[in-house]
């Protein structure tokens, strides 16, 4: 039996989906009060329990041999909680995700985090898998390009901070299922971290491109210089501490994340999707879901 941990994020269900699909039996960690609207519940087990303690989540554990993470890496100490209350029962194999914002060269607290919860997992001595994946994309939950459609679509523009040349690589959601599911019990792949990422680069510029083609819709895009674009966000962040708007979020645009998924298609088989077939499917559920949504009495 596998336990999945952070069942209810927006990685989650299709995570689930996926391998209740090649027939694994999964067990669901879920806090009370978690909207479990998404899971499967007549093929899935909810065990409610958190991860304030080790304590508290050893019972879930029982009869389980496999764990898939899906709970930020930032939160260290969660992460210990976990990786203690696996090593007191006879679980071993452990599948954690994780992100390339580890590997972006400037120095942020959460990628400082991030790295401290991979140093306790490869520290450990359990059968560990870390996938680091890029950006993710898929359905209405994430906050990356789901929200860059509803505001495109709402205001008739976007902000781009720079010239749009840099690289990114988001990957689908799906995808990401995907290479949990053949990672999972592969033993190549025991003790070993993997990127885990789109099917190739493209520059911001052309993304947005891509969105306009796929949305059918007329947009301006506003460039807006990197540096300028700091020192007015810092300013802003002085008057408003609490805003998720940080100085550094601009610089990393200038920044290309781009990456090699060379060694987890060797080991694993992982082949991942284009952007423009990610982000096509993307705004056919979102319009499905309006459809559905306007439908509602």
């Amino acid at each position: 039996m596998i336990l999945a941990v952070g069942a209810t994020s927006f990685v989650g269900p299709p995570v689930v989906n996926k391998l209740l699909d090649e027939n694994y039996e999964i067990k669901c960690l879920v806090r009370t009060g978690s909207n479990t609207f998404k899971l499967q519940k007549g093929r899935t087990r909810l065990t409610s329990g958190n991860l304030l303690s080790p304590d508290s989540i050893i019972s879930c554990l029982e009869n389980v041999d496999s764990v898939i993470c899906l709970i930020d890496l930032k939160h260290t100490d969660l992460i210990k909680n976990l990786l203690e209350a696996i090593s007191r029962t006879t679980a071993r194999r452990v599948v954690f995700l994780s992100s390339t914002t580890v590997l972006v060269p400037l120095k942020n607290h959460i990628k400082d985090a991030k790295l401290e919860s991979e140093e306790m997992i490869t520290s450990s001595n359990l059968d560990w898998t870390i996938l680091r994946a890029s950006m993710i994309y898929g359905n209405e939950d994430d906050r990356n390009y789901s929200r860059m459609i509803k505001f495109i679509n709402k205001h008739g523009f976007f902000i781009m901070f720079g010239d749009g040349s840099n690289l990114i690589q988001p990957v689908y959601v799906e995808d990401v299922a995907n290479a949990i599911a053949l990672s999972l019990n592969n033993k190549k792949t025991r003790r070993k971290t993997y990127e885990i990422c789109g099917r190739e680069p493209v520059k911001y510029k052309d993304m947005l491109e891509i969105i306009r083609k796929e949305i059918k819709k007329p947009f301006r895009v506003i460039r807006l210089p990197i540096k300028l674009s700091m020192f007015a966000v810092s300013v802003y962040a002085r008057f408003f501490p609490n805003s998720s708007l940080k100085p550094d979020m601009i610089e990393r645009m200038a920044i290309d994340k781009s990456y090699s998924y060379e060694e987890a298609s060797r080991d694993f088989g992982y082949a991942p999707g284009s952007f423009e077939h990610g982000i096509k499917k993307l705004i056919c559920d979102m319009s499905l879901e309006k459809d559905n949504n306007a439908l509602e009495p």
